[in-house]
C-alpha cells in the first residue's frame, strides 16, 4: 500500500526539526545579519539604547491604555514626536529599519504558515456576514 503526502502522519519532532532548519535559514538571511549588526551598534551606545528602551515601554503603556479604552489626550502625539526626533540618530534609525525588515520577513513566514493551515477566520466571518445580509 502506497502512502501519498496527505496520508502521512508527521510527528511533532519532525515538525520541530523542520522549524529548526527554517530558523537556521533565517539566521543566514540579509535581514537577520543587518538586524544583528544594527543591534550590536545600538547596544554599544548605552545612552541611546536606554532611551529607546524607555520609549518602547511608554509606547506599550499607551497601547495598553488604548486597548482598555483610556483617553490618551496628547500623550500619543508627544510620544510619536519623541520617536521621530530620536530616529534622527543614525544608530537608532539603522536599528529600527533593520528590526522592521526582519519583522516583515518573519510576518511573511507566519502568513504562509497561517494560510497553509487555514487558521485565519476573518475572511470566513466577513463572507458569512455578507452572505446573511444578501439573503
Amino acid at each position: 500500500m502506497s502512502m501519498n503526502k496527505s496520508d502521512r502522519n508527521i510527528d511533532k519532532e519532525s515538525i520541530c526539526a523542520q522549524a529548526a532548519i527554517l530558523g537556521e535559514m533565517l539566521t543566514q538571511s540579509a535581514e537577520y545579519r543587518q538586524y544583528q549588526e544594527a543591534k550590536r551598534n545600538l547596544l554599544g551606545d548605552r545612552d541611546r539604547s536606554y532611551i529607546l528602551s524607555l520609549l518602547r515601554q511608554q509606547q506599550m503603556s499607551l497601547r495598553l491604555a488604548q486597548i482598555l479604552g483610556v483617553a490618551l489626550d496628547d500623550a500619543e502625539g508627544d510620544l510619536e514626536q519623541l520617536y521621530e526626533t530620536f530616529c534622527l540618530e543614525p544608530v537608532v534609525c539603522d536599528f529600527l529599519y533593520a528590526e522592521g525588515r526582519l519583522g516583515r520577513l518573519i510576518s511573511e513566514v507566519q502568513k504562509v504558515c497561517g494560510n497553509k493551515l487555514d487558521l485565519w477566520i476573518e475572511n470566513d466571518v466577513v463572507e458569512h456576514v455578507q452572505n446573511r445580509e444578501l439573503n
